[in-house]
């Protein structure tokens, strides 16, 4: 083929190629103008392509009150059959009075003159936005900006919204329900023998690091003694404790007093002292005496008023549990000792010795769980749980045959890539709006899942 034929094959073909674009554009205008009270509907990937290729139907200046958004941030919408579709994006961000001042040269970005028009009013930062959704007006929407903090409660929410969670739930219990007693019985043995045996290690090992940080604690101690039993503790025991004591136990403490007082002979404790100072040999007879009265008069007032003495010290119990000033008090105390770094140190310390750090321990647990009885279990345990634990595995992730799951490429995106970040969401409202960009008080999902799919991506 010659260089003058190509020439003219391409020409025609680019001739060819103009015409049919120019063709479905005017298709796409006269199917527009024909279904414009329509509610919205999906539209078919071809539509989506013309309306990318013949640009954006405006652009309009809006309030920023959210101060987070970003140019080329996207804008989705969804119709009424709950599909979302992307329907514009942030183009292009004006500078207020305040960014002007911030500059320090006097220069204010103004933007471009393409025929925009201005939704927002009053101060403050400035977006444009490029709208392309020719059924969906945007004077009519609430814009609201919504953020990924990429924090691990949002992955876990994403990744287990309510009905998947149900979901899984179901699956756990209904194989714990039909395989629940096998486990229970291979693996409560080993777990009891676990504990058992531990038990013994824990406490000589806590014994030891308790020995081994002495210093450190009786310095805590002195401390916490002049900070907090003196300066708090006793003047509250003084100020709230001992007037509800008084009250409630001085009746049958006087009264059992009483008793034991009219029982006590002065003749026979008297005579006594007196032969205990003389030179004569026998000693100690006050003592025996007060032995002897002990046991056979005091002891038994005391078990006498045993009820009244249960009853005060009850009363006495129930009133200092609920006396706000102590409750308040107490509750002070034991937050400032969770919070002292000193203390919080030490115990972790201690704990790590005892627990983390105890090879006894660890040769104890690595004996018991590598046992034939520990692996029969866990062969067990795997031949009862391998399908269900399969089938959550295609809930969370996805599989061979539905793909991946939509939930886990919104985090996947989002923690890996690092997409899907911020975007707008245009709420339809059919009321006139503010024309202004706002931040959403509640988190929900990106909207749209960008998957290599032969069918519509937009979950």
């Amino acid at each position: 083929m010659s260089r003058f034929i190509k020439r003219k094959v391409g020409i025609a073909f680019w001739l060819l190629a103009i015409l049919g674009a120019a063709f479905a554009l005017k298709s796409s205008s006269l199917s527009r103008d024909t279904h414009a009270n329509d509610s919205p509907a999906p539209r078919s990937k071809t539509s989506s392509l013309i309306s990318f290729w013949r640009g954006p139907a405006e652009r309009v200046t809006v309030a920023d009150r959210s101060r987070g958004a970003e140019i080329n941030d996207p804008i989705f919408y969804q119709d009424d059959a709950g599909v979302w579709r992307q329907v514009g994006y942030v183009s292009g961000r004006i500078s207020d009075k305040s960014d002007e001042r911030a500059s320090g040269d006097g220069s204010t970005p103004k933007a471009p003159n393409l025929g925009d028009r201005g939704l927002g009013s009053g101060s403050g930062a400035q977006v444009q936005l490029t709208w392309y959704s020719h059924s969906v007006p945007i004077d009519e929407c609430d814009l609201y900006q919504y953020r990924s903090s990429g924090s691990l409660e949002e992955v876990v929410t994403t990744m287990l919204p309510p009905e998947k969670r149900a979901r899984i739930q179901e699956r756990i219990a209904s194989a714990m329900s039909q395989h629940g007693d096998d486990l229970s019985a291979a693996f409560v043995p080993l777990v009891q023998q676990s504990i058992k045996r531990s038990m013994p290690v824990i406490e000589e090992e806590f014994r030891v690091a308790v020995e081994n940080h002495r210093a450190e604690i009786d310095a805590l101690a002195e401390r916490l003694n002049d900070e907090i039993v003196s300066d708090r503790l006793i003047p509250l025991a003084k100020r709230e404790i001992m007037p509800i004591v008084r009250k409630h136990g001085q009746p049958p403490a006087e009264e059992i007093g009483r008793e034991i007082w009219n029982r006590a002979s002065l003749w026979r404790f008297g005579w006594r002292a007196v032969y205990d100072k003389t030179p004569l040999p026998q000693k100690g007879l006050v003592q025996e005496e007060w032995k002897r009265f002990v046991q056979n008069e005091a002891v038994p007032v005391i078990e006498a008023k045993m009820d009244d003495i249960v009853t005060a010290i009850q009363r006495i119990l129930a009133d200092v549990a609920t006396n706000r000033a102590v409750r308040r008090e107490m509750g002070k105390v034991a937050d400032d000792l969770a919070s002292d770094p000193a203390a919080r140190a030490l115990v972790r310390q201690i704990l790590k010795e005892t627990l983390v750090e105890n090879e006894r321990l660890r040769a104890v647990w690595s004996e018991v769980w590598s046992s034939e009885e520990a692996s029969d279990a866990i062969d067990l345990a795997g031949d009862r749980l391998e399908p269900v634990v399969r089938l959550i595995g295609d809930d969370l992730f996805g599989n061979e045959e539905t793909g991946i799951d939509p939930d886990f490429a919104r985090v996947l995106r989002s923690q890996i890539l690092r997409k899907d970040r911020r975007w707008i969401v245009a709420w339809h409202t059919g009321q006139p709006s503010r024309g202004e960009i706002k931040s959403a008080s509640k988190r929900m999902p990106y909207p749209i899942v960008y998957m290599a799919t032969q069918e519509q991506s937009a979950e």
